[in-house]
């Protein structure tokens, strides 16, 4: 296994240094996109500003912790760490990386370094431990499917089977976007990768790189599906009188297959019982705004 020295990474202290040196005037803000029912395991991004002002931020980072997991901070200030770890990849995203330093920060470094080597583990037992390789197995192929829309090519089993693609949709999920969208974002961002289908095999170099490419995808102003079909036309219902369209009725239906109904409006913004509508109503389809019909 390679070896590195931890005095050759820059911390976070010395990039926020100059950058406050810098950016007198600055903002760095940070949120928790993500966070597990036991709040053990947080995904935070951090993002950077030139000025105070600012609306959109000149560059962002994400880190995710877990505690007990990746070094003694994390035992008791895994939030805490995971929100420096952020932040300190936002500003290497940005001029912060040092002229000669990795682009790591020391402190993302130090959970390398506090990775025990050449532990001797006992074989585990052909039982439950079977079922769940196979299912991280399973997991991972299907990841691998979705980025790619074909399927994935086997690969060897390894100690850490589907590790990777775990911490990656865990991360995608903080996003909150419908599971069709995202798809298409998995898709982009693999193809602008230039990455291996063995999601097992990227470094976390490269599980960043996917992961800043799949930001960008969030930030564009047009969906997927108006990249397809053009612009979406407004086809929602609003009252004349009062602008709701939640109460909206169009009864004609009703009106033509039910005679205990044959003399209601063909349309009202009900209020009837509990909604809420103003109780306008038109009774043809003259009356009415001609893009209903």
């Amino acid at each position: 296994m390679a070896k590195f020295n931890l005095e050759n990474y820059e911390t976070v202290e010395d990039r926020l240094k100059a950058y406050w040196s810098d950016n007198p005037e600055g903002r760095i803000s940070t949120e928790v996109v993500h966070e597990t029912a036991d709040g053990t395991c947080v995904t935070i991004k951090a993002e950077i500003y030139i000025k105070n002002t600012d609306v959109h931020p000149v560059s962002t980072g994400i880190a995710q912790e877990t505690k007990g997991q990746g070094g003694f901070a994390n035992t008791d200030a895994w939030v805490e760490n995971c929100e420096t770890s952020a932040i300190g990849r936002a500003l290497a995203n940005w001029n912060y990386q040092g002229s000669k330093a990795p682009r790591p920060s020391r402190q993302e470094m130090s959970k390398v370094g506090n990775k025990p080597a050449d532990v001797k583990v006992d074989k585990p037992k052909m039982t439950k431990d079977k079922e769940d390789i196979e299912v991280l197995e399973k997991a991972k192929k299907d990841f691998a499917e979705s980025i790619t829309d074909k399927p994935a090519k086997k690969t060897p089993v390894k100690k850490t089977e589907g590790t990777n693609a775990k911490q990656l949709n865990s991360v995608i999920s903080g996003y909150e976007l419908p599971e069709d969208v995202v798809k298409v974002y998995k898709a982009t961002a693999f193809k602008q990768s230039g990455l291996s289908n063995d999601v097992e095999s990227w470094s976390n170099d490269d599980m960043s790189k996917f992961l800043d490419l799949f930001e960008e995808q969030t930030k564009k102003e047009v969906t997927p599906i108006e990249e397809v079909f053009g612009e979406v036309a407004d086809i929602s219902k609003y009252c004349p009188d009062c602008g709701k369209t939640e109460y909206i009725e169009d009864n004609r239906e009703k009106k033509q297959t039910d005679p205990k109904f044959a003399n209601i409006p063909s349309w009202t913004c009900s209020n009837y019982k509990e909604k809420n509508g103003c109780g306008w109503t038109a009774w043809g389809d003259t009356d009415c705004p001609t893009e209903w019909l």
